[in-house]
């Protein structure tokens, strides 16, 4: 698994690990503008509700790409 930045606790890997399963992301589905704006750092991010299970965290996903934020971490699963 690669991370774009340091991981801020050990939890954090496979806590993206089991979140990766939950978003399907949408490469497939985006066009060459889409998946330049993802590898420049422009990410279109999304929230999905998971207080109940991780109420501490803030927790987004990338619309276009693989990409998942937690606490301001982004990682690549």
């Amino acid at each position: 698994m690669l991370q774009t930045q340091t991981a801020s606790r050990p939890v954090d890997l496979a806590l993206v690990a089991s979140l990766a399963k939950l978003w399907p992301h949408r490469e497939h589905e985006s066009n060459a503008i889409k998946n330049l704006c993802c590898s420049v750092g422009l990410h279109r991010w999304r929230q999905m509700d998971l207080s109940e299970l991780h109420p501490e965290r803030e927790i987004r996903f990338c619309f276009w790409c693989s990409k998942i934020k937690v606490d301001g971490v982004t990682y690549d699963p």
